[in-house]
This record gives structure tokens, sequence and C-alpha cells, in this order.
């Protein structure tokens, strides 16, 4: 008979054997990836296979914000400032800057304000009153007049109402701050610290004598100190520059803005020695009676940039070149009256306003030399009396005549004084930059 007790034990001799065998968990050990991989394609047909979706039923519903948190979210505004770049429009800046109000867009197309002074010009700059939803409160910039004077245009909304405006706004003048490593270039250097053209400008004229922008190297350094006129808290206008250092060839150059008057000053070396030679001569004899920058124009009721001197002079006084020039234009103004300008080399030209009548015989390309008469002392154009208005452009853009152009005189001893007591205090603030390892444009 067959020994069934022995068949029952076979498949456990068996087993065990699998299990003393060390090519038995070998052979597992290799099988284990392809177990795996079974296991994630058994997962995968899992994830296939289409699901049985649970009833459910779509309900829309419009959300309204609460009114007290939209009024929250609207109330806080803030400026924001955008160049003007070729071809730019009011429109098409705000556009830009995600702002839609047709409100405002109306009252832009009907506005009282001429088109000529809604054009914006390239490289401006239009401040815009926004908040978070992109409400628009406000606009301004400022842009150059019939006249070719500068004039502040103010464009807000006052309750539901726009108005434009020109009145003179309240202004407050703080010191601001620059220092710049030259990498390429002077001009590159300075316009990526945002320095105003102007500033530039006047920064080439002061240290003329000595040495030009466009020379400095790679790892030279010029540090500024100069004033920024703050409307509303928001940059408007630039005045004097204050304080100026070159720091070119292992050599410093310094230079201190000195006021003689509430009108003009001139620049300095530390030892206050005057920077430039100016003109040989003014071309009045009389005091400036009006200076350079931002100031209320007494006609027209309004902030305007004054881009030049007036010299307080009676009707008739004789105006003589102030050097050797050639004679670039002689004409009639509507805002200016009875205009000469004579252009002094390819760079600077000085333009002369107001005059009573022109000298006999002088027309474009006339030679000029210095004290030779061009025209005489009036009150034609706008003007609100007989006075010299004269401007010194430099490639075009006015700078101050006083301080890069016209003769310096030296100091006397109480001026010499108090010449020391101020470049002692704008000194310490060039320390402050000189010290500092990095390019900076800092609002003070």
């Amino acid at each position: 008979m067959m020994n069934y007790r022995k068949l029952l034990t076979f498949p456990q001799k068996w087993v065990a054997r699998l299990i003393n065998n060390p090519m038995t968990w070998l052979g597992l050990a290799a099988s284990l990836p392809f177990t795996g991989a079974l296991t994630a394609m058994a997962i995968s047909q899992q994830e296939r296979l289409p699901e049985v979706a649970p009833l459910s039923q779509q309900v829309t519903e419009a959300l309204v914000l609460q009114p007290q948190l939209k009024s929250q979210a609207s109330s806080v505004r803030y400026w924001r400032d955008e160049a003007v770049q070729r071809g730019d429009t009011i429109a098409r800046l705000l556009n830009r800057l995600g702002v839609d109000d047709g409100e405002a867009t109306r009252f832009l197309h009907a506005s009282p304000l001429s088109r000529d002074l809604l054009k914006l010009k390239t490289g401006a700059t239009l401040s815009v009153e926004v908040n978070d939803q992109g409400e628009l409160f406000g606009l301004r910039f400022l842009n150059d007049d019939e006249n070719g004077e500068k004039v502040l245009v103010v464009i807000e909304k006052r309750g539901e109402q726009w108005q434009a405006s020109a009145d003179a706004p309240q202004t407050d003048t703080v010191q601001t701050v620059r220092s710049v490593v030259i990498r390429t270039s002077a001009s590159g250097a300075l316009a990526q610290a945002q320095v105003p053209v102007e500033v530039r400008a006047g920064l080439n004229e002061i240290f003329a004598d000595q040495l030009t922008l466009n020379k400095l190297r790679p790892g030279d350094k010029i540090h500024l100190v100069y004033e920024t006129l703050l409307y509303k808290g928001a940059p408007l206008a630039t005045g004097n520059i204050l304080a100026a250092e070159i720091q070119h060839g292992g050599k410093t150059h310094q230079a201190f803005y000195f006021a003689h008057d509430a009108e003009s000053g001139a620049y300095y070396d530390a030892a206050g020695k005057p920077l430039k030679k100016g003109f040989s001569m003014q071309p009045v004899n009389a005091r400036i009676s009006s200076g350079f920058g931002m100031r209320f124009h007494p006609i027209l009721r309004s902030l305007r940039m004054h881009e030049g001197v007036d010299y307080a002079a009676p009707e008739g006084t004789p105006i003589v070149a102030p050097s050797d020039a050639t004679v670039s234009s002689v004409s009639q103004q509507n805002g200016y009256g009875n205009v000469v300008v004579l252009r002094h080399s390819n760079k600077l030209s000085t333009l002369y306003a107001h005059m009573s009548r022109f000298q006999p015989g002088l027309q474009e390309g006339s030679r000029v030399k210095a004290g030779d008469v061009i025209g005489f002392v009036g009150s034609t154009g706008r003007s609100t009396g007989p006075h010299l208005h004269m401007e010194v452009l430099i490639d075009g853009q006015p700078v101050d005549p006083a301080t890069t152009a016209l003769p310096v005189p030296g100091l006397s001893p109480s001026q010499r004084l108090a010449f020391r007591e101020a470049s002692v205090k704008l000194a310490a603030n060039l320390k402050l930059l000189r010290a500092i390892p990095v390019s900076v444009a800092q609002l003070d």
C-alpha cells in the first residue's frame, strides 16, 4: 500500500530545501525589480480605469466685496513716476501703467489747457497718483509753454471733479547725494544713478577748466551734493550743485558753491579760489535781480523754471557781448520780445531777451568781439518792466549763467569766513560719500 504520510512530508522537505538553499535567495533578490514593475503596471492600469463620478450640481454665485474692504483698499494712494518715451501721449503712458480711467481721459480731451501744453517731451517724467485698483487721482509734469519756459502742469481730481491748474505749489528744498563709480563712461554712470541732465551739464561746466567728464576712466569716482525741489514729497526740479568731487588719475578735484547774494553765486575750491575764469565781462553793468531756477511768474501767476538770470537795468542801457562770438540769430518772439543769440563755441551759446531794439547792422552770421554792443535793454515781449534776460546754453541745455559763464569775483574777508564755515559742512558730506564702497542714489 502507498504510504500517504510520506507524501504529506514531501512538500515540507522541498520547502525546507528551498529555504536553506542560497541560490533561492539570490533568485528572489534578482526578481524584485521585475515584481515592482508588475506592481506599478497593475496600479497604473487601475488608475486608468474610468471612475464613476459622484452625482454633483454646479452652483454659480456672484461674490460681492464688502464695502469696508473696498474702501480700505482704495484709500491707499501713491505716486508713480514714468519716463516719457518717444511718441508717448498721456493716454498711452497711462495705459502702459495699467491705468484706465475714462472720466479722466474725457477731461483731458476737454481740458482748458492747450494741446501743446499737454504734449509730453521725450525724456521728461510723468508722475501719476493711483491706488492699488489702478484708479487715477492726479498727474503732473513739467513742460515748455509757447515761450519756451517751464511750467508745472497739474491735473487732479478734487472731490468728484477733475481740475487743471498752474498755480504755484508749495515746494521744499532738500539735499540730494549721489556717489558713482565709473564702469564704462561718466555719462552712463551718472545717468544710471538718476542724476538729472541739468546737473550733469552743470557738473561738466564747473570743472571745465580742470578736466572734462568724458576723460574719466573706469575706477574714477564722482561724489555730488545738490538741491532737489520737492512738491508734495516728489522731486519737481533741481537747484544748485552745492558740492562736487571728482577722483581721477590719483588726483581729487573739489568744488563748493558759495552764494554771493539771494540770486547768484559761483564755485570755488577748498581754499576759496574761483574754479572758472568765465567771460571777460558782464553783458550789462548791473546787479542780477532774478537768478536761475524755479520762480513764481509775476504775470502768469504760476510756477515756472527761470532758465536764465535777469539784470535790473534802465531802458536803453547798452547790452554788450561778454566774449567773442558769432551771431546765431536776431529775431522777435512772443514771450521774449526782441532776442539775440550768440554762439561762443560749438557747445556754448548765450541768449539775450526783452531788448528795446537791436544794434543797427547786427545780423545772423555777424562776428562780434567782447564788449561790442548787440542791443539795448527794454521791456518787449512778456515783461513786467525794463530788464535784460540772459541765458547760457550748453549743447542746448540751459545752465546757470552765474556759475558757468559769467565772471567769478574773488571773496572778501567776510565772505571767505562764511565760505569756510559752509564748505566744512559740505566737505563732511563728501567724506561720507567717499567712504561708501558702492554706488548710491539717495534722497536725504
